[in-house]
């Protein structure tokens, strides 16, 4: 079913951190994964897969785990790329934090595809806000514990953000979702060094948003060029074992017009007969049209969720005859009218 969904197995490429964060932690974590059936073996690390809800299972397990230090914190600061080098040129060799975020938006896709990373510039403000990327339609009512998740992600991109800076500089204050009486609240203003707003739109950290363009001390224009280089091909070897379907959308992502294809002309854009693709995407519980629908649902979703484009402009983009065609679409994804979904978002 996740499959067909587009919710594909994930790399485990963050294997050492795992075990270095539970240890911090004071617990093992191997038990944990072989009860949630996940076999690791070193010699091909790169091939290990495994499933999304396996990994948050996992999540949830550890923070039960550790009930004196909020795991999905130690964590994300624990996390290195390691396995990863390109990426960890890549970022380490950042001119600007602007790149850097580009940066971290890029590595997701081989990390966890699943989530987003998003900027935003208001007023003298910037916002780098965590979110998910998962094409089920009313996501909030399976009551999956994402919020874990997000925690990682901020406290490793506020890791990531120290490291470039060699400082806390600018860090203003920290959003969370989560509500100020829910477990570990309590841990969050210690970690981050702000002031932390509970019950927000979005879990987010803020910051002065001059802190974005000013020039960082690593930035290495030539290792960071070859790095790009490096970077790219991993993340176009990873979208190919992942699947066409997987190729088919981050094509989409890249080029959002190219939704209009029919199936003949996105084969030839792959440099397959059309044949070929309709049978690789049926050998993978899918067809064209359904990869068309999660594209437009995911596309929907990062627009709205943008607050500056029109939604009348998103259903001519996604290629739908007017706006009432949208809305009849986005209320089956979500439940709700785009209108209302937007509001919802903050």
């Amino acid at each position: 079913m996740l499959e067909a969904l587009g919710i594909k197995p994930i790399p485990m490429f963050m294997l050492s951190s795992w075990i270095k964060a539970a240890a911090k932690c004071g617990f093992n974590v191997q038990p944990l994964f072989k009860e949630a059936g996940i076999t690791i073996d070193l010699i091909r690390l790169e091939e290990a897969r495994v499933s999304p809800l396996q990994l948050v299972s996992v999540l949830e397990q550890c923070v039960a785990m550790s009930p004196n230090k909020y795991f999905p914190l130690v964590l994300g600061d624990t996390f290195a790329f390691e396995s990863l080098p390109e990426f960890e040129t890549l970022l380490t060799t950042s001119p600007t934090l602007r790149d850097a975020i580009n940066v971290a938006k890029m590595a997701r896709k081989v990390v966890l595809p699943w989530i987003t990373i998003d900027l935003t510039e208001v007023g003298d403000r910037g916002l780098v806000t965590m979110g998910f990327d998962v094409p089920i339609p009313n996501l909030e009512a399976f009551g999956l514990p994402l919020h874990l998740v997000s925690h990682a992600i901020m406290a490793c991109v506020r890791k990531f953000g120290r490291s470039l800076q060699g400082s806390d500089q600018g860090i203003l204050e920290v959003h969370l979702k989560a509500a100020s009486d829910s477990p570990f609240a309590d841990q969050f203003e210690p970690f981050f060094g702000v002031p932390v707003k509970f019950g927000q739109a979005h879990d987010a950290l803020v910051f002065e948003r001059t802190i974005l363009d000013q020039p960082l001390e690593g930035a290495f224009p030539a290792l960071h060029e070859q790095a790009q280089f490096l970077a790219e091909q991993r993340l176009d070897k990873e979208v190919r074992r992942q699947g066409i379907a997987a190729e088919i959308e981050e094509l989409i992502s890249r080029e959002p017009s190219l939704l209009a294809l029919g199936i003949e002309d996105m084969a030839e854009r792959l440099n397959l007969h059309a044949r070929t693709l309709q049978r690789r995407l049926k050998e993978e519980g899918g067809t064209y049209l359904l990869v068309q629908a999660r594209m437009r649902h995911r596309l929907a979703c990062q627009w709205l969720r943008q607050g500056n484009v029109p939604i009348d402009d998103i259903s001519a983009r996604l290629g739908f005859s007017d706006r009432r065609a949208f809305t009849a679409a986005f209320k089956r994804w979500e439940g709700t009218t785009p209108k209302a979904w937007r509001e919802q978002q903050g």
